[in-house]
């Protein structure tokens, strides 16, 4: 979804095994294993594959996105705590107030 702080998700079957799942792709849990995946790299240790979804990629992933939905969900719960203001071009006050997307693949009841 355009616009949206997408946590990711896994849901459906691990088949196929060399697909990565729609609803992980693209998402904040998708960013954070890119981001673990280059931080191995930088420091020459073991690696791991990510265009598959095998079991060992889906153990990984459940993590992931456990960490990228409780973000989202504590930006949402906690979106006032955001506040933005200044003044305009002709210096009077502006201020504005935070909405966030969650997209799609947001877990209910976290």
């Amino acid at each position: 979804m355009a616009n949206a702080l997408d946590p990711g998700n896994m849901k459906g079957s691990p088949d196929p095994a060399n697909q990565i799942p729609s609803d992980f792709e693209l998402t904040m849990a998708s960013a954070i294993e890119n981001a673990l995946l280059k931080l191995l790299q930088q420091d020459n240790m073991n690696s791991f594959a990510t265009n598959t979804n095998a079991p060992e990629a889906r153990d990984r992933r459940r993590l992931l996105i456990a960490i990228a939905q409780g973000v989202v969900r504590h930006l949402i719960d906690n979106a006032g705590a955001f506040q933005v203001s200044g003044t305009d071009s002709l210096g009077q006050p502006i201020s504005a107030s935070l909405s966030i997307n969650p997209g799609t693949t947001l877990l209910g009841g976290i």
